[in-house]
């Protein structure tokens, strides 16, 4: 995370402004949707209007070519195993702007999930389920949870993986909703994902091993920024199966 301090404020002024406008768009979400603003859930849920369930398959998929990093790819680039849950309104693993708990720091910066399953699973009541998907994907593969169910009182979907490798960058979801601003359920949605920094190691380049950051810094966008272009690293899918 190590960068100028010109940019370090720049790209926090830039985390602050996709929350504040994450937080304006109230519920909507359309088929074929792509959102920059992954990482800042919403506040509240709408009203469900129908099935109390749903059941989704989410496909990761990487897009991670030189249009992403135009200065290259690293040897062996792919992305970590996937790790997240199906919860509610009432918590959040993570949030642009905040600061990375132990889970999602050890999953930023080495791909592993133990630590962050334990934090989903100490939400209790307020988690149903934790996702975890070991195998991870190739820079432009892909990988599948099937048959994940979402209900109208636990409607949100978190997912993270490690950009890999980097010194503790990823890609993912926080708090996704999957039910549409009238509280029927989505029959599916497209996410375009782009690069975020865990503010926990130093590092500019796509490598491992490096310094921590001390003190911690915050969730930042690198969308645009360093090796990033502006085009997504990856995308996550959900197509709902039909209702019985």
């Amino acid at each position: 995370m190590s960068r100028p301090a010109a940019r370090k404020r720049g790209v926090a002024a830039c985390a602050c402004a996709l929350l504040a406008a994450a937080l304006g768009l109230g519920g909507t979400a359309v088929a074929g949707a792509s959102s920059d603003m992954s990482l800042s859930p919403q506040a509240s849920d709408p009203a469900a209007a129908g099935s109390a369930q749903a059941t989704y398959d989410v496909t990761f998929t990487g897009t991670w070519t030189t249009d992403v990093t135009p200065d290259g790819m690293p040897d062996g680039a792919h992305f970590s195993p996937l790790i997240g849950g199906v919860h509610n309104a009432a918590v959040t693993f993570l949030q642009a702007g905040g600061t990375a708990t132990p889970g999602v720091e050890s999953m930023a910066e080495r791909g592993r999930t133990a630590t962050l399953t334990r934090e989903i699973e100490a939400a209790g009541a307020n988690a149903l389920r934790v996702l975890v998907k070991e195998s991870g994907s190739g820079a432009t593969g892909s990988s599948t949870f099937e048959s994940v169910t979402v209900t109208t009182d636990h409607p949100r979907i978190t997912v993270l993986s490690m950009i890999a490798p980097s010194p503790d960058w990823f890609v993912g979801v926080s708090g996704l909703s999957l039910l549409d601003a009238e509280g029927a359920w989505l029959e599916s949605r497209t996410v375009e994902l782009f690069p975020w920094d865990a503010g926990t190691e130093e590092g500019e380049k796509l490598s491992f091993d490096n310094d921590a950051t001390v003190p911690q810094g915050t969730i930042t966008s690198l969308r645009g920024v360093g090796v990033f272009s502006d085009a997504p690293i990856a995308t996550l899918t959900f197509t709902r199966h039909p209702a019985e």
